[in-house]
């Protein structure tokens, strides 16, 4: 098990830094890439693209509206429980509330029995992870060349947090998600339209509010957890969530291949 230091709990949080390591989207499984998830710890992909950005809006506009319904229209999108990258039972495909932490939609790679809210998150959703999964499966190759990869169970999810909601992975009163790194290989994240995103700049030494230094819906944070930094040795970013005094919506996919979790590999 890769086991992670804290950091001070206070550190200094940018809030403007010029140093935020950018690079376009067609680059971001190259050399720079690398090298630049080493120094820092993730990275920036900017000029997406006008339909990338458009698909982006469109999820997160469909999704905000769905999250507004009655709980009853929303069990409606409750779907099927999917297997984790262990091969474990774990969460329901479509809608899940999790009590005072957030509301979720998820989406694995496998759709078997997937519910959608609407035909249009559907089409746009598919179009989005196809273009997440190749910068991080061509990112994948470029960290780990050859490696075997064994049954995806890469997905997909949106969360959305209420002004109420909050604490999860031990976060306080203040924080929404408490510092962590996550257990799989690339994630990729659009820079959300209300602040709360803050990662540990490992060059730098300070906590980064992506929100304040990227253009919300038309930047990516692209990172690597602890999966792929044990095969890889590539830092798993420590990031958090803090709150807002609105509701935060996100959405991002998580790249994960049953090859990369053998032996063990905890969340």
């Amino acid at each position: 098990m890769l086991r992670l230091a804290p950091t001070k709990r206070y550190a200094v949080i940018a809030r403007s830094d010029a140093t935020v390591p950018r690079l376009p989207l067609e680059d971001g499984a190259s050399e720079q890439a690398l090298q630049l998830l080493k120094r820092h710890g993730y990275f920036v992909a900017t000029d997406l693209g006008a339909a990338l950005e458009a698909d982006v809006q469109t999820i997160e506009t469909e999704l905000n509206r769905f999250f507004a319904k009655s709980t009853e229209r929303k069990e409606k999108c409750v779907g099927t429980v999917y297997a984790n990258e262990r091969g474990l039972p774990m969460f329901r495909r479509g809608y899940e509330r999790q009590q005072n932490v957030r509301e979720c939609f998820r989406v694995p790679v496998n759709e078997e029995g997937q519910p959608w809210p609407s035909s249009q998150t559907k089409v746009c959703w598919r179009r989005v992870i196809t273009r997440f999964q190749a910068l991080a499966d061509a990112l994948l190759e470029a960290a780990a060349p050859g490696h075997a990869r064994g049954e995806d169970f890469s997905l997909a999810y949106c969360f959305r947090y209420g002004v109420d909601d909050g604490g999860a992975n031990g976060g306080s009163d203040n924080t929404l998600v408490g510092e962590h790194a996550d257990v799989s290989l690339v994630v990729v994240e659009p820079v959300s339209r209300v602040a709360g995103l803050e990662v540990y700049d490992l060059y730098t030494k300070r906590w980064v509010c992506v929100e304040a230094v990227c253009a919300p819906g038309r930047e990516l944070v692209v990172f690597v957890g602890k999966a792929l930094s044990r095969t890889s040795g590539l830092p798993a970013l420590r990031h958090r969530v803090v709150k807002s005094h609105r509701a935060r919506t996100s959405f991002l996919f998580e790249q994960k291949y049953a090859a990369f979790f053998e032996g063990g590999l905890q969340h």
